[in-house]
């Protein structure tokens, strides 16, 4: 795929960080000198204390970050009260969504892309931040990379808090104790062989655990179509073929020990919490890098390899996207105040040394140059978005990531993981309820 010079540039700059670090509101009156605006009207017009709910969800690192960050724009902004919301991301959209209906969510919160097609395209239930260019400094982000990402249907639905990416993050240690080469290029069939030998040696460790849609099967499938997951039309790319072949590769990775049980993997939310993680006897992860900062925090002997590319892809299937992108809720009373904000938060360069990498590298290319010169960005998370921005897959659509698809799909990869259904038969099912489904979209 030919890539736009300005994402070249972008990438170029990736690759630069990881060498370095390894209107008034009345009027006043007429007066005999002529129609002037009153400056004291003016002054407290743009003075007016205003409060804005600003809700995330992440690791204690980012709440920590973020809640600097909020202290010091509101030192410089005295009449803006931002008030915090912030959890754990188990449960966040479920909350968020609810919030929405109900017309009490936050002014600004950031967005999993997975959400994107739920909340802003065909929920129309977000800000497009075309209408607030007067109050953003959109000149500071690289405008291929807005546009092929966080532009939807014209609209611009968030800016990009991080710039991140798919890779695999795998345990030194774990890798030394079962002489697992760290330079291995790792494909499907690859992780199978190596994952057998790992678990035949040792019954007790994984060389993976807890694979889902996102990280897992949509790549792979993509991998050997080269279409979107569902296509523009809302139809599926792919057929029960090639459905049928990863559910089977899944169950093998399961049988064989490659991949950790799901009655035991599924009892946590997210790798971070499993105990075998911990422990140190699950090898390797496929995962963002905005997560490995979380990860790094139990495993510090971590490290960053490309994502699994098969030598015959049609495409590397390695998801490049923007990092939970900022959006405002279009019910907001003062957008305006909320723009102002995002813009600060995400392009200046104070906040920059604030929120160092916990949105993974920076979005503002002059930013990620003053980190690099700070040594503020971890080398692991800016090789991981280097490593991605190297052989990045096409973006993906938004209908790719609709929530109720992706919850369906989850459902049949578990019911194929407990043995449930074959996975000739779960393709059947998942193929036919989720035309049904995309025919209700339409």
């Amino acid at each position: 795929m030919k890539k736009p010079t300005k994402i070249i540039g972008m990438i170029c700059s990736i690759a630069l960080i990881a060498s370095v670090i390894g209107c008034s509101a009345g009027s006043g009156s007429n007066s005999a000198a002529g129609n002037k605006t009153d400056p004291a009207a003016a002054n407290s017009k743009a003075l007016e204390n205003v409060t804005l709910r600003f809700a995330w969800w992440g690791s204690e690192n980012r709440h920590i970050a973020l809640l600097e960050a909020i202290e010091l724009y509101k030192k410089k902004h005295p009449n803006v009260n931002i008030e915090a919301e912030y959890g754990g991301f188990d449960g966040y959209y479920q909350k968020l969504v609810t919030q929405f209906a109900g017309g009490t969510a936050p002014d600004l919160t950031p967005l999993s892309v997975d959400w994107i097609d739920d909340i802003a395209v065909k929920g129309h239930l977000v800000l497009d931040l075309n209408s607030q260019k007067q109050n953003l400094n959109l000149s500071a982000f690289n405008q291929e990379f807005l546009q092929k990402y966080t532009v939807f249907d014209q609209k611009l639905v968030g800016l990009p808090m991080g710039v991140n990416g798919m890779v695999i993050a795998y345990n030194k240690e774990f890798f030394k104790k079962f002489n697992i080469a760290e330079d291995t290029k790792w494909d499907w069939k690859t992780i199978h062989e190596v994952g057998k030998q790992v678990h035949q040696q040792d019954p007790s460790s994984y060389l993976l655990a807890q694979l889902d849609v996102r990280g897992f099967l949509q790549p792979y499938v993509r991998q050997q179509t080269g279409k979107q997951w569902i296509n523009d039309d809302k139809t599926l790319g792919f057929d029960q073929a090639v459905l049928t072949d990863a559910l089977t590769y899944y169950k093998q990775l399961l049988d064989d020990g490659v991949l950790q049980p799901l009655k035991e993997s599924s009892l946590y939310p997210e790798i971070t919490q499993n105990v075998t993680w911990q422990k140190g006897d699950v090898g390797m992860v496929f995962g963002l890098a905005s997560t490995l900062t979380k990860l790094k925090s139990f495993i510090p002997q971590l490290d960053v390899t490309t994502y699994p590319i098969p030598a015959d892809a049609k495409t590397s299937g390695v998801l490049v996207n923007p990092s939970n992108p900022l959006a405002i809720n279009k019910s907001s009373k003062h957008p305006e105040e909320a723009a102002k904000f995002a813009s600060w938060l995400l392009t200046d360069p104070e906040a920059a040394v604030i929120l160092k990498d916990v949105y993974s590298v920076p979005p503002v290319e002059s930013n990620s140059q003053l980190l690099v010169e700070k040594k503020l960005i971890d080398p692991v998370v800016s090789k991981a978005v280097r490593l991605a921005l190297a052989k990045p897959g096409d973006p993906v659509n938004g209908i790719s990531g609709n929530q109720e698809l992706a919850k369906l799909t989850e459902d049949y990869l578990q019911q194929v993981g407990f043995g449930k259904l074959t996975p000739d038969k779960a393709a059947e099912e998942l193929i036919s309820r989720m035309t049904g489904k995309l025919k209700d979209l339409k």
